[in-house]
């Protein structure tokens, strides 16, 4: 038999990133772009007050300065939850709370410096076990007001932003009828993908509607539909670049920013925005992967049989889970892998703190769980 591939080198076609000519989006510019620099709370849980940029508009080469005031909606994929720029309260350390745009990136960062935001601190809650307590502060008060997917199901009035239940058999008798059981629990925290690029986003608005987005992500087609879900788009006037992206590991499969630049895009009238982050930024506003508690015990006979698993898994999903949801069902249904269990009892929790947003990292929860 004559292969057509096995066995046959495969010529690169990325010799490109060698000699320097490969574009990532930090490369990217187009006429007439205009620079953006967000603006972060200091705090992990502050009502916000009063936002005063005069100051910032004063600049030369500022065009506008925009807060949540301006963007009175909410965005998300499995769940809109998330501001666009933090209206009410700022949830996390590094919740942006206002948008600059100019003419130079200097002249953002200048204005940026000058705005001043007066805030009310309030109790902040940072383990999710303790996010579960009747008496901890709510981060979303208006919960049940959001927008989910049906096979969502948060609970108004704590900080719960997802419960998943999983029941097979007899949890009782499948343990009851167990020659070992071994239980444990296990903790990790957020944790940062550390990609080497961080993340840029470029993004226009044509005058007959059409987003076009330049951007740092692992996706095209993911995030042309979550782009049009989120802000109630026609998918088909949505077009999504792909270029070199320097690392994701999952961080970049989804919405991330991209949001934000098309928003600013459409205030001042189309033109070509450009929202860079730094390192320091890339670690408060990019999502992280979820921490979590796995408590979980598991019986098993002498003869290699798995007859009882029961679960309890708690996500620390951070301040906005509009991603994490959907990692908490996987989650829930991948502990039994490939072993048919004949009784199952399984809990799982993604629950709202005061930490940055998380998303997914290199197995959507499964390598989580597998380990």
């Amino acid at each position: 038999m004559v292969y057509r591939y096995v066995g046959k080198s495969v010529p690169r076609i990325d010799t490109d990133k060698v000699t320097g000519e490969a574009e990532y989006p930090f490369d990217f510019e187009l006429p007439g772009m205009v620079y953006a620099k967000l603006v972060a709370s200091p705090y992990a849980h502050a009502r916000i007050v009063k936002i005063d940029y005069k100051k910032a508009l004063e600049v030369p080469g500022v065009i506008a300065v925009f807060t949540g005031k301006d963007f009175p909606f909410k965005v998300g994929i499995y769940a809109a939850d998330r501001d666009v720029l933090a209206r009410e309260k700022a949830l996390y350390i590094g919740h942006p709370v206002a948008a600059v745009v100019a003419e130079t990136l200097e002249a953002a960062e200048k204005a940026a410096e000058l705005i001043e935001v007066e805030y009310e601190p309030l109790k902040a809650v940072f383990d999710p076990k303790e996010a579960l307590k009747e008496d901890a502060p709510i981060l979303h008060e208006k919960l049940g007001e959001y927008r989910h997917a049906v096979f969502i199901t948060p609970v108004p009035g704590t900080n719960i932003a997802n419960r998943v239940k999983l029941r097979k058999g007899n949890i009782e008798e499948g343990f009851a009828k167990a020659d070992e059981v071994i239980e444990n629990e296990y903790y990790e925290p957020l944790i940062s993908q550390g990609y080497m690029e961080n993340w840029v986003g470029v993004a226009r608005v044509k005058r007959d509607g059409t987003v076009e987005i330049w951007s740092s992500h692992q996706s095209p087609f993911a995030v042309r539909n979550l782009l049009a879900l989120s802000l109630g788009l026609p998918i088909h006037k949505v077009v999504v670049h792909h270029m070199y992206a320097g690392g994701g590991f999952g961080g970049k499969a989804g919405l991330l920013l991209e949001h934000i630049p098309v928003l600013l895009s459409m205030k001042i009238g189309g033109r070509p925005v450009k929202l860079e982050l730094n390192r320091e930024e890339n670690f408060h506003y990019m999502a992280q992967r979820a921490g979590y508690y796995f408590k979980m015990k598991t019986g098993a006979t002498k003869d290699g049989k798995l007859v009882a698993h029961w679960g309890e898994y708690i996500l620390d999903a951070g301040a906005y889970a509009d991603y994490t949801v959907n990692i908490a069902r996987a989650v829930t249904f991948k502990p039994i892998g490939p072993y048919e269990i004949p009784n199952i009892h399984i809990d799982t929790y993604c629950v709202y703190t005061n930490k940055v947003p998380t998303t997914a990292f290199r197995g959507f929860g499964m390598m989580e769980m597998h380990f």
